[in-house]
């Protein structure tokens, strides 16, 4: 669901996405965080999400900060394409 929301916002601001990854945190250790990484053409960025923010997400409640977030993400990789 993650990467459909990304790819949606990408593409609101005229950026078509490539790859949307995400990274479990149980890998490294941490049982409550993603690593998000957006892909463009060969830039990537990074961006940290919690699973509480993927919960009100998928539970469509008020997901105002992920999407400010994945926003920000979204406007450093639009930079790395200019």
């Amino acid at each position: 669901m993650i990467q459909e929301f990304a790819a949606d916002l990408a593409a609101q601001i005229g950026i078509k996405l490539s790859r949307v990854t995400v990274v479990d945190g149980r890998r490294v250790g941490c049982l409550d965080v993603h690593l998000l990484h957006l892909v463009a053409h060969s830039h990537k960025v990074s961006v940290l999400v919690y699973q509480s923010e993927l919960d009100e997400l998928q539970g469509g409640s008020c997901f105002e900060r992920l999407e400010l977030k994945l926003r920000a993400a979204l406007s450093r990789l639009q930079m790395l394409l200019e």
